[in-house]
């Protein structure tokens, strides 16, 4: 490649973090974005030349153009003139496979837990000197508000993104998979069709290693109906990551018989806020993060495999976990006001939000409330997920619901955050206009001291915990 190449839809969270390994590469970046953004500024202070209209932007000379699955049939006339033109038209995840071809790859996949898992891997093997090329979806300080950067090393780490079933086309040879749960069916349509998916991922049919979650119940559920009779690469190599009462149980044991030699167990436990596993050949090793939940916990097992397959030392990783420097939006604390603690986790699916509660629940010990600003994401997730959403909110002491971020979705007739009301503790939840200043007069008028306030969600809600610490920051 030589460029120039133009992103389209360029300020979203994977193409911007291609746009920048891209400019890593010397090569001439042009973007469309409709929103101008602060991920959009700092491209632009790169070199990036990005415009706000598609017919600002000569395709003229235009090596090749990315899109991602957000640029739709809306986009029609664009896709026709760049096809006329003969210019290579490249899904994101094609460009990402073409950035990393001479690389070896380590994806991460999973319903919940990408990013932080992926986040573990690259601090593990960037603080070992591998350089390796990177791509995660958030911000983390490990790439400066990047999201991705193409490094020297022979190692590439990436997020595979399973929301529009492109995460297939990647031919990672180390494939981590932290969890499969019920999101992003209004692509899929089926819970089978997205086992499906992901069973494909898993790789059983082609030579690489697989490091698995085993003790989730979508991956068990999976490994117990679609393992038996499918074929097994000779150099295929699986590791289950599992807590000890699952190795007692019967699809455990039949697995070991199907598998034979292809299969290695990392068994854990986990001791209060500290993981104990057993890593063959390693004996008995502790890993303890300064982020509580056991999810961390096992996200973090799972980036130990991963990067002993890359040839860092269990001992070493979880060593180097134990300052895991975390990615911006999960469990961020934003700062204090009045005694009250602000933060902002991204969690918007009934899983991931019922996990955060549950840690920070723990983590306040009956010291204060557990204050949730939850804003439901994207009216398909409500109205598919109703139900599961209100389930997950129901161990926050006070509720206060947003309207529905739309992330550019049209409405669905009758699916607001009203709905929610016939499955929540109308004593303890309020229902908020979208009016930032109303709203935190509503929320202040509530607030105690030593609470802490949860902004939660996956779309602008931290604005709001942001706005009530402007009246009187400290951190």
């Amino acid at each position: 490649m030589k460029g120039p190449i133009l992103f389209l839809g360029i300020g979203g969270s994977g193409m911007s973090s291609l746009a920048h390994m891209a400019l890593d590469l010397k090569l001439s970046v042009f973007g469309y974005d409709q929103k101008n953004s602060d991920t959009t500024k700092y491209l632009e202070e790169r070199g990036a030349i990005i415009k706000n209209e598609i017919s600002e932007i000569s395709f003229e000379g235009m090596e090749m153009v990315v899109y991602s699955s957000a640029i739709n049939d809306k986009h029609k006339q664009v896709f026709d003139e760049i096809k006329e033109k003969n210019i290579l038209l490249k899904h994101r995840s094609e460009f990402m496979h073409l950035l990393v071809s001479n690389q070896k790859s380590i994806s991460v996949a999973g319903s919940h837990g990408k990013t932080s898992t992926t986040t573990m891997v690259s601090q593990i093997l960037s603080e070992q000197g591998y350089d390796p090329t990177i791509m995660i979806g958030g911000d983390t300080s490990l790439l400066e508000k990047r999201g991705g950067k193409m490094g020297e090393g022979k190692f590439a780490v990436y997020e595979s993104d399973e929301s529009d079933g492109t995460f297939l086309k990647h031919k990672a040879q180390v494939r981590l998979l932290t969890n499969i749960d019920n999101d992003h069916l209004d692509y899929y349509k089926t819970r089978e069709r997205l086992e499906d998916a992901f069973f494909d991922y898993m790789g059983f049919g082609v030579e690489g290693t697989t490091v698995l979650y085993a003790s989730d119940p979508g991956i068990r559920d999976v490994l117990l109906h679609k393992t038996k009779n499918t074929a097994i690469h000779p150099n295929f190599r699986l590791y289950l990551c599992l807590d000890l009462e699952d190795t007692k149980s019967d699809w455990f044991l039949n697995l070991k018989t199907n598998l034979l030699d292809k299969l290695t167990s990392v068994i854990y436990q986990i001791e209060e806020d500290r993981l104990e596993f057993e890593f063959p050949g390693d004996g008995k090793i502790s890993l303890h993060l300064p982020y509580p939940g056991v999810h961390y916990l096992t996200n973090g097992l799972v980036a130990i495999v991963g990067a002993y397959n890359a040839g860092v030392s269990p001992k070493v990783s979880a060593e180097i976990l134990s300052r895991y420097i975390g990615v911006k939006r999960r469990q961020e604390t934003l700062g204090e006001w009045k005694g009250i603690t602000v933060m902002d986790d991204y969690g918007h699916h009934p899983t991931e939000i019922e996990m955060v509660i549950r840690s920070l629940k723990n983590k306040l010990n009956s010291k204060g409330r557990l204050v949730v600003l939850f804003q439901p994401h994207r009216y398909t997730r409500t109205e598919l997920l109703l139900k599961e959403l209100a389930k997950s909110l129901e161990n926050a002491d006070l509720l206060f619901l947003l309207p529905i971020y739309s992330a550019g979705e049209t409405p669905i007739p009758g699916i607001t955050h009203e709905s929610f009301i016939p499955f929540l503790d109308k004593e303890h939840t309020e229902f908020l206009k979208g009016e930032m200043d109303l709203d935190l007069s509503i929320i202040q008028s509530k607030l105690k001291k030593d609470d802490l306030l949860l902004c939660l969600g996956a779309g602008n809600v931290r604005d709001w915990g942001l706005h009530l610490l402007k009246e009187n920051p400290k951190l």
